[in-house]
């Protein structure tokens, strides 16, 4: 009796591995149907049904070393970038690095490289999203940056930097194409200078550099670089190397006028660059290139006119904010600037009345001076009008309408008005 009982057991003992074997192999089989059937919903378009499925068989043991459902998941993934029915693009937020996790997954898992032609042809397409999404992080790190909005804008610019990066580690890999795409890495420059990783964007910009790609603008932007940190290092009280730097920025700056004359980028960075320096009468001749090149760009004539006033010539000035104006009429700087190139000449004219000791002639002197200040006015009016809450403009009309106001009455209301919204700024 005991004998039969023992063999009985065993019996049960064997069935009952036999059963819960058929129960591991029924599950297993179960999670890799729902990868067929997330296959057969995405050869269908049916990109919702495919990723419901595809979601719930990939995170079972079954599947999660499995290189088909990983590969199915970045398809199903990727599928849902590239389509054009906003629906589906709801169905993930950021779906790229999933794309890129699966496909890392793929190769980790497929020993035997059985997925190795299809990943090349999912590659080719993953080099043109990555780019994509690139640019559509820098339109709107550019969009934010519009607004004045810099925190979003550098985050925006950071995104499109690590989505270049991608895309040129994608073309970098075995599976890419091994060609070296300049435009990327020429983008992938600029977004990081936007993003403020300076040392990563001067990498970019000399690698494009070495390939040729937008030689002209990468020799301004690297000049633009160079002196940026010449004036950090200034401002910190290390001239020594502050001008070590600004040989270096200089040099980039003459080869690059050397290859491109005429180039726009190459001019502003050469006009910015003597404006700003000791030398400030340098940069009139490239003032004069790029008003050749762009005649009728304002921002050109607004810098000579500052470039007359560094090197006090005044009535030149006023003739080109006078220019800037007549082709920018809404341009702040050159009307403000404008108005103050009248207003010292009529300071300098009280200067010379202040000296006048006979009474009469004084007070008949001083009548012509205070119409002269009266005449300013107007400058400053319009200048407010265009910045409302320009503090330099508001403290400016409160001092005339101030002067002003002795002798004509009209200007006092104006002066309270000035000195309670400067209050309240």
């Amino acid at each position: 009796m005991i004998s039969n009982w023992n063999t009985n057991f065993k019996r049960m003992r064997k069935l009952t591995f036999i059963i819960a074997l058929l129960l591991c192999a029924n599950v297993s089989f179960a999670q890799m149907g729902k990868v067929t059937s997330a296959v057969s919903f995405y050869t269908q378009g049916k990109l919702d049904k495919a990723k419901e499925l595809i979601d719930e068989a990939i995170g079972h043991e079954k599947c999660v070393n499995n290189p088909k459902a990983h590969f199915v998941r970045g398809q199903i993934y990727q599928g849902i970038f590239e389509s054009q029915d906003e629906n589906y693009k709801k169905l993930s937020a950021d779906p790229l690095p999933i794309v890129w996790e699966s496909y890392q997954k793929v190769i980790q898992l497929d020993e035997k490289k059985k997925f190795e032609k299809d990943l090349k042809a999912q590659f080719a397409n993953l080099v043109i999203d990555f780019t994509n999404q690139g640019i559509v992080c820098y339109n709107c790190g550019t969009a934010a940056e519009d607004a004045k909005n810099a925190e979003a804008a550098k985050a925006d610019f950071q995104a499109a930097l690590d989505n270049f990066k991608r895309t040129l580690d994608i073309n970098a890999s075995p599976y890419g194409t091994q060609k070296v795409d300049t435009a990327v890495i020429y983008n992938a420059g600029v977004a990081a200078h936007k993003a403020g990783q300076v040392d990563e964007a001067m990498e970019f910009y000399k690698k494009s550099l070495e390939l040729g790609y937008e030689a002209n603008r990468i020799y301004a932007m690297l000049a633009s670089i160079y002196l940026g940190r010449s004036r950090d290092a200034k401002e910190n009280g290390d001239t020594i190397t502050a001008k070590a730097i600004q040989e270096e920025a200089v040099k980039y700056l003459q080869e690059g006028h050397k290859l491109f004359p005429n180039d726009e980028y190459m001019l502003i960075e050469l006009i910015n660059y003597y404006l700003q320096g000791d030398t400030p009468g340098k940069a009139e001749e490239f003032l004069d290139a790029a008003i050749r090149l762009e005649p009728n760009k304002p921002d050109y004539y607004r810098a000579k006119g500052s470039l007359y006033e560094k090197i006090n010539e005044p009535e030149k000035a006023e003739q080109m904010y006078i220019k800037t104006l007549e082709l920018a009429p809404n341009d702040f700087f050159a009307q403000y600037n404008l108005g103050n190139i009248h207003l010292n000449r009529v300071i300098e004219d009280h200067k010379i009345v202040q000296e006048i000791v006979d009474v009469k002639e004084y007070n008949a002197e001083l009548a012509k001076i205070m119409d002269k200040y009266e005449a300013v006015v107007p400058y400053f009016e319009r200048a407010l009008e265009l910045q409302p809450n320009d503090k330099n403009t508001l403290t400016t009309l409160k001092e005339l309408y101030y002067r002003l106001q002795a002798s004509k009455k009209q200007y006092q209301s104006k002066y309270d008005q000035t000195v309670e919204k400067l209050n309240n700024l």
